[in-house]
């Protein structure tokens, strides 16, 4: 995929649908595709224009030839090979420098998140320790928020969930917001409900692996990397 920058909202939804779904693009028509998106036809075409495809089968083209030169490579290789290749890691920098500035206003650090997000906000929070601050984690989806006796003026609470929609998690995010708590978080995509709560979202456009109901085999390589770049961010001579 070529750089996403300049894309309307309805371009930028195509866009992230494709990214995280290369796979099934590749065997669907340009109306199926359209269809599945509830957009015209017309809109995938200039989003593909705009991405530097003349049509859609060079788009397919593309997804196939990037399957071969990777068919030897075992699934979570590629997956992190793609991510570091994205244009999305130079768009961090704006990103980091703005939780710079809320960094310097928060007093501690709070990170929620369920399940494997959980158990990586405690990676987190050690991280954060590492580097200087005050941090802790929160995996209990329904932590009594509502009935601390402090302000959260000055925490900053660091959401991680892949999907963004989890309702444990966007009640506990809409609690500590009420709450007076900034809001940074990490999700897959950028449109979804936690995302739109932030005040700062970082996203990382993989394709998700899912089975069943509720295992998520989503590769969290770059939730790790993006952990280690915001501690590292604290650090006072960065």
């Amino acid at each position: 995929m070529q750089s996403k920058q300049k894309l309307t909202v309805t371009q930028l939804k195509i866009y992230n649908y494709i990214v995280a779904n290369k796979q099934k693009v590749k065997g669907i028509t340009l109306r199926e595709l359209a269809n599945t998106l509830q957009v015209a036809p017309a809109s995938v075409v200039r989003t593909l224009n705009a991405l530097g495809y003349g049509h859609y089968y060079d788009l397919q083209n593309a997804i196939k030839a990037e399957d071969k030169r990777n068919q030897v490579v075992d699934d979570i290789t590629y997956q992190a090979q793609y991510y570091f290749s994205q244009d999305v890691l130079p768009n961090y920098e704006q990103k980091i420098t703005k939780f710079k500035r809320i960094a310097q206003k928060t007093k501690e650090f709070i990170f929620f998140g369920i399940g494997t997000s959980g158990d990586l906000c405690d990676y987190g929070a050690r991280q954060f320790v590492n580097n200087g601050r005050s941090a802790f984690a929160i995996g209990d989806p329904y932590y009594p928020v509502n009935l601390c006796r402090d302000s959260y003026q000055e925490k900053t609470v660091i959401v991680l969930s892949v999907s963004g929609e989890g309702q444990p998690t966007v009640d506990q995010v809409n609690s500590f917001r009420q709450l007076g708590a900034m809001i940074v978080s990490i999700t897959n995509e950028a449109d979804n409900t936690i995302a739109h709560l932030s005040d700062l979202n970082f996203t990382y456009h993989l394709e998700y692996k899912i089975i069943g109901q509720t295992i998520n085999l989503t590769t969290q390589i770059p939730v790790v990397y993006l952990l280690e770049r915001l501690s590292r961010a604290l650090q006072k001579d960065k």
